[in-house]
C-alpha cells in the first residue's frame, strides 16, 4: 500500500499546545497536506475533508531523538538479548543453546550485555566463553558499544593473535601471563566489531524499518543516527542506509546522519554536506574520550575508584587535526565528550576553528558533556554550540557512575545549570545505550533520577516544559529545522503526537509512563494505537 494524504483533515477535542511553552492550548487543529494550516478553538475550524475526534488527548510537536543509534537497535535485534540476564552463568546457557542450531563458522553475537545487573558483577571469561561454544566465534557487545568480550575462536577468525598490543586509543584486557582475556575496550574493541561480518542487508533493513517504528510509537518523527560505522565499521552500515533510502523511499522518521569518517575519509568516497528534510548527512562524528562506565572518559581528577582519569582516543593533536579540517571543509562537528578534561580540549579546537574559519552558525555539538569542565558554559554560549544530552542516563547508567564521583557527582550530568547559562541543550537517548523512550528522558530530568534512588544534583532538575521542549524544539535545532518543524503553527510541518496524558502537567513519575495514541509525520499517520484516524483515511507513512 502506498501512501496517500488527505487533503485536509482536523483533529478536534483535545489540548493541543503549539510548543513546549504555550500556556493556552487550542482544542482543534487542521492539517492540510503535509503541513499544519490552522490552529485554535473548534467552532472556529475551516472545513475540513475528515475529522479526528482525539477523545480528550493531549496533542504536541512531534519530538526529536537526536543523538540514537538505530542501526546498532536492528542489529541487537537479531542477536541474542543479554539485557534482562542476571547472571553469567544464564548468559552462557543461552549461548551453548544457540551455538547448537548456528552453521558451523558462523558468530553467535550477544548485544545488551550490562555487569551492573548481574549478580556477578563481573565480565565473562575467555575460558567460560570456550567452554559454552568451542568451535563457534562468540561475541558479547556491551550495551554501551565500547566494550567487546570475545571467545577463543572468534580470536582467531579475526586474526587476532594471543599476545596481540593494544591498538592506539583503546586495550585489550589480559590475563596475569599476559595473554588476551576475551575482553577489548575503545579501539580494541572497535576493530573487533568492524571486522565481524555483517547480518544480511534485507534483515538489517527490515530491523531498521522495525525500530523506526518504535520511535514512531513513543511519539518521536525524526531522528539523528549517531555514528555510522559505530557498530558494523562505515561502508557495510552506510551501504544499507542507501538500500534502504532507495527500497523505501518515504520512511516513518525524518533522519540525520554522523557520519564516523575522517575528513579525507569522507572526501575519497565523494561524501559531502548534503541537507534535505528527510535525509541529513552533513556532520561527521569523532571520538575525543571514552565512557564513565569504563572509567575512560578524560578527566581532570581521579576517578574515586580507581584513582585513573582516563583517556584521549587518539592523540590530542591530531584530534585537533581532523576537527580543524573538518570544520574547514564545510562539515558540521559532532564529538563524544564525556569528561572535563575532554571536553575542555574540545572547546580549545572549537575556538580555533571559530578564529581561523569564520562560519555563520555552524552548530557544532559536543555529545554527553557528562562533567563540565571550568567555564564550559560560557564558551558553549560563546560558540554556539550544542550540548546534546542525555537525561535517562541518571538511571540507566546509575550503578556504573556513582562509585566514580562519589560526592562530586552533585555537579555532573547537567540541566538546570546548562540551560539558565543560555547553553542550547538538546535531550536525546543514545539507545540502545540508554532508554530508547523519551518519557523516561523526560522524567529523569525533572527528578534526577529518582525512581532508582536518591536523586542526582537536584539543583540540575528541570521543570516539565524544560525538559520536553529539549526533545522538541531542541531537537529540531539540532537539526536546523526549526524553520519549518518543531512547532504546530501555520505552515509549520504536520509532524505532531496525540498523547494519552498531558505530561506538561504530571509529576515526573506519571510522566514516565506517557502513551502515544497517535503519531502523524508530514500530515500521514504513521502510528495509531486504537483507531483514531481510521476515519480520516489517512494511510501508514510505511506499508
Amino acid at each position: 500500500m502506498m501512501p496517500r494524504t488527505q487533503s485536509s483533515c482536523l483533529l478536534h477535542n483535545a489540548r493541543i499546545y503549539r510548543n513546549a511553552n504555550d500556556t493556552r492550548p487550542a482544542d482543534a487543529i487542521l492539517v492540510e497536506g503535509s503541513e499544519i494550516r490552522w490552529v485554535g478553538s473548534k467552532q472556529d475550524a475551516p472545513h475540513a475533508n475528515a475529522v479526528i475526534d482525539a477523545g480528550g488527548a493531549t496533542v504536541l510537536p512531534g519530538l526529536t531523538d537526536a543523538h540514537v543509534h538505530l542501526f546498532a537497535i536492528a542489529n541487537a535485534s537479531l542477536q541474542l538479548d543479554a539485557s534482562q540476564a542476571d547472571t553469567i552463568s544464564s548468559i552462557l546457557t543461552e549461548i551453548a543453546k544457540r551455538a547448537k542450531f548456528t552453521p558451523a563458522g558462523q558468530w553467535v553475537q550477544v548485544a545488551g550485555f550490562d555487569e551492573n545487573r548481574l549478580k556477578d558483577r563481573r565480565y565473562p571469561t575467555r575460558e567460560e566463553l570456550d567452554a559454552a561454544s568451542p568451535d563457534h566465534p562468540v561475541v558479547i557487545r556491551r550495551f554501551c558499544g565500547h566494550v567487546a568480550i570475545v571467545n577463543t575462536a572468534a580470536l582467531g577468525s579475526l586474526g587476532i593473535p594471543s599476545n596481540a598490543g593494544d591498538p592506539e586509543g583503546g586495550s585489550f584486557g589480559r590475563s596475569t601471563d599476559g595473554t588476551l582475556d576475551g575482553s577489548a575496550a575503545e579501539a580494541a574493541a572497535e576493530l573487533i566489531f568492524g571486522l565481524i561480518p555483517p547480518f544480511r542487508s534485507v534483515d538489517l533493513q527490515k530491523a531498521l524499518l522495525a525500530a523506526m517504528r518504535t520511535c514512531n510509537s513513543l511519539g518521536i518523527t525524526a531522528a539523528v543516527e549517531a555514528a555510522v560505522g559505530f557498530t558494523s565499521g562505515f561502508d557495510a552500515e552506510y551501504a544499507i542506509w542507501s538500500d534502504l533510502r532507495k527500497s523505501t523511499p518515504t520512511l516513518p522518521l525524518r533522519l540525520g546522519f554522523m557520519l564516523q569518517l575522517e575528513p579525507d575519509e569522507a572526501a575519497n568516497r565523494g561524501l559531502r554536506p548534503l541537507e534535505e528534510a528527510d535525509w541529513q548527512q552533513n556532520t561527521l562524528k569523532f571520538f575525543s574520550d571514552g565512557i564513565v562506565g569504563a572509567r575512560t572518559a578524560a578527566m581532570f581528577e581521579p576517578y574515586e575508584d580507581t584513582g585513573t582519569t582516563g583517556l584521549f582516543i587518539r592523540p590530542e593533536a591530531e584530534l585537533e587535526r581532523l576537527l580543524l579540517q573538518a570544520d574547514q571543509a564545510g562539515w558540521r562537528i559532532a564529538v563524544h565528550s564525556a569528561g572535563d578534561r575532554s571536553t575542555s580540549k574540545i572547546l580549545d579546537i572549537y575556538e580555533k576553528a571559530a578564529a581561523l574559519n569564520p562560519r555563520s552558525d555552524p552548530r557544532h555539538r559536543i555529545e554527553h558533556f557528562f562533567c563540565p569542565p571550568q567555564d564550559g558554559y560560557a564558551r558553549m554560549v560563546k560558540l554556539g554550540a550544542l550540548l546534546v544530552m542525555q537525561p535517562g542516563f541518571l538511571t540507566r547508567m546509575r550503578d556504573s557512575f556513582m562509585p566514580a564521583f562519589g560526592s562530586r557527582i552533585e555537579g555532573m550530568y547537567p540541566g538546570k545549570s546548562a540551560i539558565e547559562a543560555g547553553v542550547a541543550y538538546v535531550a536525546s537517548s543514545d539507545a540502545p545505550t540508554g532508554y530508547l523512550s523519551p518519557w523516561v528522558g523526560v522524567a529523569d530530568a525533572m527528578d534526577r533520577g529518582a525512581t532508582r534512588g536518591s536523586p542526582v544534583g537536584l539543583q540540575e532538575a528541570l521543570t516539565a516544559r524544560e525538559a520536553i521542549g529539549a526533545y522538541i524544539h531542541g531537537g529540531a535545532y539540532a537539526m536546523k529545522h526549526e524553520g519549518w518543524r518543531g512547532e504546530l503553527k501555520p505552515g509549520m510541518a504536520a509532524d505532531l503526537v496525540v498523547l494519552d496524558r498531558d505530561p506538561l502537567q504530571l509529576p515526573p513519575r506519571e510522566v514516565r509512563e506517557t502513551r502515544t495514541l497517535m503519531t502523524m509525520i508530514r500530515g500521514m499517520i504513521a502510528y495509531d494505537a486504537q483507531g483514531l484516524g481510521a476515519a480520516s483515511e489517512l494511510a501508514q507513512t510505511v506499508s
